[in-house]
């Protein structure tokens, strides 16, 4: 493997790992939209609130406004975003984007092949809000959450440990940050893969580590 792959190899799974939860640093993110005028400020706070569910740091919101959507190249506001996607975060750039879909970036074939290029090239992730699963599990079919357990909770894309059980409210942590509340709605079990890796980030605090369920 050579220098520059090995690198770019690093660079996509620390991208990989942010986009997941994984990342031992706060994951910065853009947040775009490209809306008719009037609704920018909804949109942008919407968005904002979506990227610190997920306890996400915005690097900038890039809002494109117009009544109708130019190609990408000929957008202010991409252009920004696409700069910011392109730059380390060391430096001021960010990690990935947030948008309410991929056709708010791009509703024609070539700026989709457009747009899937420069984030290739940038090593940038995307999260389109409107094209995620609903994953959520009925509550009659939940197993119930025992402490020492690991869980992702949904609403931030993070793996964590059940440190308590308080009815329909759980206590969870990381092996770096603060512990944080979720509701058992926001929470799924965590893989096997999910668990080991927030066992891998544990370190060698003394920590067994989160039960983990094959």
């Amino acid at each position: 493997m050579t220098y520059r792959t090995e690198q770019d190899h690093w660079r996509r799974r620390d991208i990989a790992d942010a986009a997941s939860g994984y990342s031992r640093s706060r994951t910065r993110v853009v947040v775009y939209a490209n809306v008719s005028d009037g609704d920018q400020d909804r949109i942008r706070t919407y968005l904002a609130a979506q990227a610190g569910a997920r306890d996400w740091t915005i690097a900038a919101a890039c809002i494109d406004v117009g009544p109708t959507a130019l190609p990408l190249h000929q957008r202010p506001g991409w252009r920004e975003a696409a700069k910011l996607l392109a730059t380390d975060t060391a430096n001021g750039g960010a990690d990935g984007l947030i948008a309410r879909s991929t056709a708010q970036i791009a509703d024609t074939e070539r700026d989709r092949e457009e747009l899937r290029s420069q984030l290739d090239e940038a090593h940038a992730f995307a999260v389109y809000l409107d094209d995620e699963p609903l994953t959520r599990v009925p509550p009659a079919r939940r197993e119930p959450f025992r402490v020492g357990a690991a869980v992702v909770d949904t609403t931030r894309s993070k793996v964590a440990k059940i440190l308590a059980v308080n009815g329909e409210c759980l206590v969870l942590s990381r092996p770096v940050g603060d512990p944080w509340d979720a509701l058992v709605t926001w929470c799924r079990p965590a893989t096997l893969r999910e668990a080991l890796s927030l066992t891998a980030i544990r370190g060698t605090d003394g920590d067994n580590g989160p039960e983990v369920h094959p």
